[in-house]
């Protein structure tokens, strides 16, 4: 497959991208600073320079996917702009390339009509609210834009990141007792990856964890 990944310089983005080469996928990375990838190497590793607010920049990103991967977080933007606006340009592009795959990290932040009342979840919904309200819009914006994208979406909702080894991961609802709050990064990476791959959970926004 022909994967394109945005958020790709990220601790996250990192380990997908090479995650998807070691299993022989064709991944273009997208990346304002080329440099942060030239670590990872590979014959089909492309990498696309560019801001998400260059709208061609990113419609070559997408051009010719199979599925594309954003692992991005709010906090992965140049000063003054919003993440949510890149998104809906991701969006618009992979619409314009006829490219129907998206699979979007998302946060605890994002509601699906599936969750039930949960204390641990609703307590650090209410701390990121409190103390990172622009990161909280961000994200509940860019929850919005996905699911109203003509795109066969997945919004993957985390809780909190480690960097502990990857573990098996449990799939579920908060307020179901099917997942907890804690997922390491490699095991994310996996989890996103396969979705791209399988082309499950299509429209639909699972909350992980470990």
């Amino acid at each position: 497959m022909r994967i394109a990944v945005f958020g790709s310089t990220g601790k996250v983005g990192r380990l997908l991208v090479a995650l998807a080469l070691v299993e022989g996928h064709d991944v273009t990375a997208f990346a304002r600073d080329p440099r942060k990838l030239a670590d990872i190497n590979g014959a089909r590793l492309t990498v696309v320079q560019g801001d998400l607010s260059d709208r061609e920049a990113v419609g070559r990103a997408v051009a010719g996917a199979d599925a594309v991967v954003n692992v991005m977080g709010p906090g992965a933007r140049p000063a003054g702009t919003r993440l949510s606006d890149g998104v809906r340009t991701i969006a618009d592009e992979m619409q314009r390339a006829g490219v129907r795959r998206l699979v979007s990290l998302a946060t605890a932040s994002v509601p699906d009509p599936e969750d039930r009342f949960d204390l641990r979840s609703t307590l650090l919904v209410w701390a990121i609210r409190l103390i990172f309200r622009g990161a909280y819009d961000e994200i509940r914006r860019i929850g919005d834009i996905v699911r109203a994208s003509d795109t066969d979406w997945t919004l993957v909702r985390i809780g909190l990141l480690d960097d502990a080894a990857p573990k098996p991961v449990r799939v579920g609802h908060y307020g179901r007792g099917e997942v907890g709050l804690y997922v390491s990064r490699k095991s994310l990476a996996r989890f996103m990856l396969d979705r791209a791959t399988a082309g499950d959970f299509v429209r639909e926004a699972p909350a992980i964890s470990n």
